[in-house]
């Protein structure tokens, strides 16, 4: 079994760091450059960095200060926001991205996928699918262009593309830091066959180890738990490994409360 990972995720409004609730009021936590220097110190296993309203503003992702980012890290970092072509794929590997991250484009181009895959390989492909239940109790498809997209149905028609990872996070639970939504988690791992990040409600070591005890997911993602609490990458690593799933770099136990 693979080493289960801790991701950082970035999320940059074209100025600075934000971090959102429920993908709303984005809230200003700092600068993308001395986050990256922070987390690359504490050992992370790697990090994402999203331009999350490139697409919507029509802009590809500052090369510059993504050059930089990486520069700070010696952990993989993932590339996001704004990608439409294959030359802004080709852009973002030329600058030392490992991998990048496809959204709208993903969703309005399925057939993209295969395509990019095709030229760079699959391993360095990964889909942010942001997912959202609704008050009827079903699960669809975020997006920002007012398109109703079931879930499941959406999950089932682009699992034949070929993708190396998927970044799952929980529009409900995004910034809420009451723990992750473990039935979207499983029933997604039902449809994928590809690594799953979890991301959306961390707040505390107890919402990792529920997450990782109840799913078989190998990897999540966390924002605000690292924003706005004393918690480190190592706590939360600390927590995996009490499920009995390897980490790197755990040097004691953790103990979840009764």
């Amino acid at each position: 079994m693979l080493k289960c990972r801790v991701i950082p995720i970035l999320t940059f409004n074209g100025v600075g760091l934000v971090k959102t609730k429920q993908f709303a009021n984005p809230r200003t936590v700092g600068n993308a450059i001395q986050a990256a220097k922070v987390y690359n110190s504490r050992n992370v296993d790697e990090l994402v960095f999203l331009d999350i309203y490139a697409s919507d503003k029509n802009r590809v992702m500052n090369l510059q200060m993504a050059r930089q980012i990486i520069n700070e890290c010696y952990m993989p970092v993932a590339l996001g926001g704004g990608i439409r072509t294959i030359e802004d794929i080709s852009n973002l590997l030329a600058i030392g991205a490992d991998k990048v991250i496809l959204k709208r484009k993903a969703i309005e181009e399925p057939k993209f996928i295969e395509q990019a895959a095709s030229i760079f390989g699959s391993q360095c492909i990964t889909l942010a699918i942001d997912a959202f239940k609704n008050s009827d109790g079903n699960y669809y498809l975020y997006n920002r262009w007012d398109k109703v997209i079931p879930l499941f149905e959406f999950l089932e028609e682009i699992k034949m593309y070929p993708f190396g990872e998927v970044i799952l996070n929980s529009v409900n639970n995004d910034g809420m830091m009451d723990g992750f939504d473990i039935e979207l988690v499983q029933a997604v791992e039902k449809i994928l066959n590809v690594p799953i990040v979890a991301v959306g409600g961390a707040g505390e070591p107890r919402h990792v180890f529920d997450l990782f005890s109840k799913t078989n997911i190998e990897a999540m993602g966390a924002a605000s738990i690292f924003h706005f609490t004393q918690y480190t990458p190592r706590d939360l690593k600390m927590a995996i490994e009490s499920t009995g799933k390897p980490v790197r770099i755990v040097e004691k136990n953790y103990i979840p409360e009764n």
